[in-house]
């Protein structure tokens, strides 16, 4: 039984399944490496109290290799056939991004199968030294995104993520991009936020001072680097000139689901991507299920009734924080 929740059967009719791709077969489509540098969340400059409310002190890592040649060829070839029915172009709406896609494990079933691989949590997991598994969240589980047509425009401008965990994984080949580097902020989201003048996880296209900005090669396609995305606050770069440049971008959940969650239910409740509402539904159900299971368990006859009411509260409060977030879009 696989340890996130599983795709809803339907699909959102704006998005287009793909035929004849093949079959991701683990073995042959992965060569996972591990990172040579990692820095903490502690290194960034997070407090002991911050860090103690994360899920791992893990922040950010060098890119390691994460696809096979043979695996490259096939991720890659699917990202130019899905380019077509990217959201952008289905009118899901303009954010920050100049041009991606969301929920491309609809399109995909290699995508999918690759978000879902044991293989691959597993390996995150070891790294990030907390229990990770495809995020429960099919819009953000699966992600790609694509250089903007105007390249005035910032791949991502300056943000934090709304999950805690994620790869950028690039399926271009980095010496035939010119500009459009990874960035992140050595310093904390706090930090980098109030120098830009902003709050909240939405970015802006700005400079920061470049003595707190570090960049990540990407040795290769197929290479990738992990983040606590939540947590770490960065962009990625105008192009100088037009170009391929895609990077697959898959998330990750904290498991068990009663176990503390990153995902920003809130913040992704403003997007428009189809489905997206009822996804959200979904997750929040399923953790908020388990966090109720575990409250049968642990109820003592003994408790007080303000432990009691606490308790239900705990367990309950960020599914009720969503559906009051829903019910301010009904007409």
């Amino acid at each position: 039984m696989s340890d996130t929740l599983s795709f809803p059967k339907q699909r959102p009719p704006e998005y287009i399944k793909l035929d004849g791709e093949p079959k991701f077969d683990a073995s042959k489509h992965l060569m996972l490496e591990k990172p040579d540098l990692i820095s903490s969340l502690a290194d960034l400059g997070y407090s002991t109290e911050d860090i103690k409310n994360c899920p791992s002190d893990f922040g950010v890592s060098s890119a390691f290799r994460i696809l096979s040649d043979e695996g490259v060829s096939a991720m890659r070839d699917i990202c130019l056939k899905m380019y077509a029915n990217r959201n952008i172009s289905v009118g899901t709406g303009v954010n920050r991004l100049g041009s991606y896609i969301r929920g491309a494990g609809y399109r995909s079933q290699f995508i999918k199968d690759f978000c879902d691989s044991a293989e691959l949590s597993k390996h995150l997991s070891e790294i990030a030294n907390v229990k990770l598994a495809r995020h429960s969240v099919p819009a953000v589980a699966c992600g790609v995104n694509y250089a903007p047509e105007d390249i005035r425009r910032a791949v991502d401008s300056w943000h934090t993520d709304s999950v805690a965990f994620d790869i950028v994984m690039m399926m271009s080949d980095p010496s035939q991009i010119e500009g459009g580097e990874f960035q992140y902020f050595r310093g904390t989201k706090m930090e980098g936020q109030a120098l830009l003048g902003i709050d909240g996880e939405e970015g802006i296209d700005t400079e920061l001072p470049a003595e707190r900005i570090k960049t990540i090669p990407f040795p290769a396609p197929g290479y990738g680097f992990m983040q606590q995305g939540n947590m770490i606050f960065h962009r990625a770069c105008r192009l100088k000139k037009k170009a391929e440049r895609m990077t697959v971008i898959p998330s990750f959940v904290v498991v068990p689901p009663k176990a503390a969650d990153g995902t920003n239910s809130i913040n992704m409740a403003g997007w428009d991507d189809p489905g997206l509402a009822a996804e959200l539904t979904r997750h929040e159900a399923w953790r908020a299920a388990a966090r109720l299971e575990e409250l049968v368990g642990d109820v003592s006859l003994h408790d007080s009734r303000k432990r009691l009411v606490d308790e239900v509260d705990k367990a309950l409060a960020p599914l009720l924080a969503l559906r009051d977030r829903l019910a301010k879009d009904i007409n």
